[in-house]
């Protein structure tokens, strides 16, 4: 599925940090968003529309590293929601907090993804930190 992806100025050093090894706090969680994701603005870094349908709530992420070019140069932050009702997803936000504006990563879907109750959404921001990039 096509999509815009934008990472946030946060990102880079939480990116970092995790490659390090020194960031168990700062790729935490994931949230999807019900809102129009075209308005996202750095500045409030926060989600136009959290969603709050059950099982859709931001969520703990599950965050490991891969080699792409050098190793572990590759954070992944991932999570599979299962709806518990009715949504319209429009997007997520990899979050390096459990508060609201503390988004490290955003990805806009290029359609929107009508979800029913038991419906799936797999969601994963991958970013890869490389020396003179």
């Amino acid at each position: 599925m096509a999509q815009v992806e934008k990472p946030t100025a946060k990102l880079y050093a939480a990116c970092a940090k995790a490659i390090k090894g020194d960031a168990s706090d700062e790729f935490v969680a994931i949230c999807l968003d019900e809102g129009d994701m075209a308005a996202f603005d750095e500045d409030t870094n926060a989600a136009a529309t959290e969603s709050t349908v059950s099982g859709l709530t931001r969520a703990a992420a599950t965050v490991t590293l891969a080699t792409v070019d050098k190793a572990d140069d590759q954070v992944i932050a991932d999570y599979e929601f299962t709806a518990a009702a009715g949504a319209t997803i429009k997007g997520f936000l990899v979050m390096s907090a459990t508060a609201a504006g503390n988004a490290l990563e955003w990805c806009a879907f290029a359609a929107d993804q009508a979800l029913e109750s038991s419906d799936k959404i797999q969601t994963t921001g991958r970013v890869q930190f490389k020396l003179g990039s």
